[in-house]
């Protein structure tokens, strides 16, 4: 049998910019309010719960903490020129006419091919993951979904199977 728990709303929210490219083209710089909502499975502890919730709060409230009023740069967008400077900026090339040179304190630089609402919901989860196990708070958790809510209209979800997570962080290379 397998349990959930389910954090959302309050202070777990950040507001970011971003820009999303296709194939020819990218659109304009702009942001969002981002809502986050995280639902944690897993079985019971001896206490009778999850995880706790003050606990899943904070390491997601601190999580969209590192986010909030930043840029979110996909590192692996085959669209985008992408660099550091010596003068401690990230310079982001779109094509000849649009650049982009923001200092590095306001960039979140992530291993993602675009800065959509999947790929951001699917990092949060992998970073709360992370935290949990760091932790050892959470050892029973099999599964994490996280919700990214752009807008009050859309929102994109990613599920996260913890024990291939697990598996793929041990693996050498």
């Amino acid at each position: 049998m397998s349990w959930k728990i389910v954090v959302e709303r309050g202070n777990l929210e950040f507001a970011a910019a971003h820009f999303i490219t296709f194939a020819d083209t990218c659109e304009p710089l702009h942001g969002h309010n981002y809502g986050v909502r995280v639902e944690a499975a897993g079985d019971l502890t001896a206490e009778s719960y999850v995880l706790d919730f003050i606990v899943l709060k904070e390491c997601v409230h601190a999580l969209c903490k590192e986010w909030d009023h930043r840029f979110l740069l996909p590192l692996r967008n085959p669209h985008l020129a992408v660099r550091e400077t010596p003068d401690d900026e990230w310079e982001i090339r779109v094509d000849e006419r649009t650049r982009y040179l923001m200092p590095r304190s306001t960039v979140v630089p992530l291993p993602i091919d675009n800065a959509t609402a999947e790929r951001l919901a699917q990092q949060m989860a992998y970073r709360i993951a992370d935290r949990l196990d760091a932790s050892a708070l959470a050892p029973g958790l099999t599964q994490l979904v996280v919700g990214i809510e752009e807008t009050s209209m859309q929102a994109a979800y990613y599920t996260l199977d913890l024990a291939r997570h697990r598996a793929a962080r041990t693996v050498p290379g």
